[in-house]
């Protein structure tokens, strides 16, 4: 009853994008029956199982904590791969993409079909940037490479896909796939099977495309760049650069730019914020609260406006930087924000660690908030929650004997992250002493 107000949250747009992929990729959903489980403590964000899928619970949101993350992208991912990886599996590692890169590129799609093309192409932005960087690190490796990161699997593979939808035709591309599905299904495939139904497809020899987009060691940044200029979204995005030329900057921010261009902005040349900048949408906002740590007297009222905002992210760092920046009012804002869980317990692990380290507050109660901190370290709560509240306690000196048994358990406990937490904690504390 109690998560009763985050299944709407957590499973919007569900029948939306099932319905979507199910047209898009022009081939019915393949098993009679579709479930979706919520597991705590997961290892991973989610995994697909034929006609299931598994899924961390910590995923499951309210309607604030949708806005800083939500189960959207995980869901159509994995719903994706009930074609692609169920239906059709790839042959081994080396056609890894055909499972992955399919899955990243389709779940963009779906989520085109909600967020709309803006989000789209900045989601393709991003996935340039990230494996550009990777080449930089000398870490890109062939689409083909088993040992490749799995970055080069989703999101060069979605890439990929894109470029050659881009190459061949939306129309041509369609029926490729379909075709593909059809003649593929419920067996191994290899990269040259799929590539091969496109070239019947399109009538195209794609010999050059398949050496430079999946191939090559390197990822085609300049030609997925002027891909990416199609998008006068993504053509304003990179228009806008205080660094290079500030002069209208401070125009660009009062304008109808977009939130991603304005966020650059806000980066990039802080001093430009003022009052107006507060009136913008949640996203910019959630930036605004990060970014001004040292918060001037004249935009205190309205960084004080950050602390309702429907964004448990955003109201952890207002809290926190208001109350490091004004002492004086630190009673009122924990008043304030007092009674709020947040997202994965976040805003109230905060609230809880400033509580003990604010004089003269709730004085008769410090006893009962610092043990509430310590139950939270308890392996009655999800990984992501122990790790916050040990993170708290030890900054204060403050892991007593329960708290420290509880670190010495989470050792042993089956999620990697959790244990490998607990073992350099420990290391820490047991080189201190």
């Amino acid at each position: 009853p109690e998560d009763s107000l985050k299944v709407e949250p957590t499973y919007r747009y569900s029948k939306q994008m099932f319905d979507f992929l199910e047209n898009e990729i022009g081939f019915g959903y393949p098993w009679q029956v579709y479930k979706q489980v919520p597991v705590h403590d997961f290892l991973y964000s989610g995994m697909e199982n034929t006609s299931c899928t598994i899924f961390a619970d910590s995923y499951m949101v309210d309607a604030v904590g949708f806005n800083d993350k939500n189960y959207v992208n995980v869901n159509a991912h994995e719903l994706a791969h009930q074609w692609f990886g169920d239906l059709v599996t790839a042959k081994s590692g080396e056609h890894h993409w055909l499972q992955e890169g399919f899955a990243t590129y389709y779940a963009l799609l779906a989520e085109r079909d909600i967020f709309g093309k803006n989000y789209y192409y900045w989601r393709l932005y991003e996935y340039a940037q990230e494996l550009k960087d990777q080449d930089r690190q000398g870490q890109g490796t062939s689409l083909l490479n088993p040992k490749s990161s799995s970055l080069t699997f989703y999101k060069r593979g979605c890439w990929v896909l894109h470029a050659l939808k881009e190459k061949v035709g939306e129309e041509a591309f369609k029926e490729a796939v379909k075709a593909y599905l059809e003649k593929f299904q419920f067996k191994s495939v290899e990269t040259s099977d799929f590539i091969s139904e496109v070239e019947k497809s399109s009538g195209t020899d794609l010999k050059p495309f398949v050496d430079l987009w999946i191939m090559g060691e390197s990822f085609p940044y300049d030609e997925a760049h002027e891909l990416l200029l199609k998008s006068k979204f993504i053509q304003e995005y990179e228009m806008v650069d205080c660094e290079a030329d500030n002069s209208k900057c401070s125009y660009y921010l009062d304008s109808y730019i977009s939130d991603e261009a304005k966020i650059k902005i806000i980066q990039q040349k802080p001093t430009l914020i003022t009052s107006e900048t507060f009136k913008n949408s949640l996203k910019v906002r959630q930036v605004l609260a990060q970014v001004l740590t040292t918060i001037p007297e004249n935009l205190k009222a309205d960084y004080e406006g950050l602390l309702v905002d429907a964004s448990y992210y955003t109201k952890e760092t207002a809290l926190y930087n208001l109350w490091v920046n004004f002492p004086e009012n630190r009673a009122v804002y924990l008043d304030e924000t007092a009674g709020i869980d947040g997202l994965s317990y976040n805003v109230k692990l905060l609230w809880l660690a400033l509580a003990l380290n604010t004089e003269n507050y709730k004085q008769e109660e410090k006893e009962q908030i610092y043990n509430q901190l310590v139950h939270f370290t308890s392996p009655n709560y999800g990984f992501e929650v122990r790790m916050n509240a040990f993170q708290y306690l030890l900054m204060m000196q403050g892991c007593n004997e329960e708290c420290l048994e509880n670190l010495e358990q989470a050792q042993s406990h089956h999620n990697w992250r959790m244990s490998k937490f607990a073992k350099e904690q420990l290391e820490r504390l047991n080189k201190k002493n």
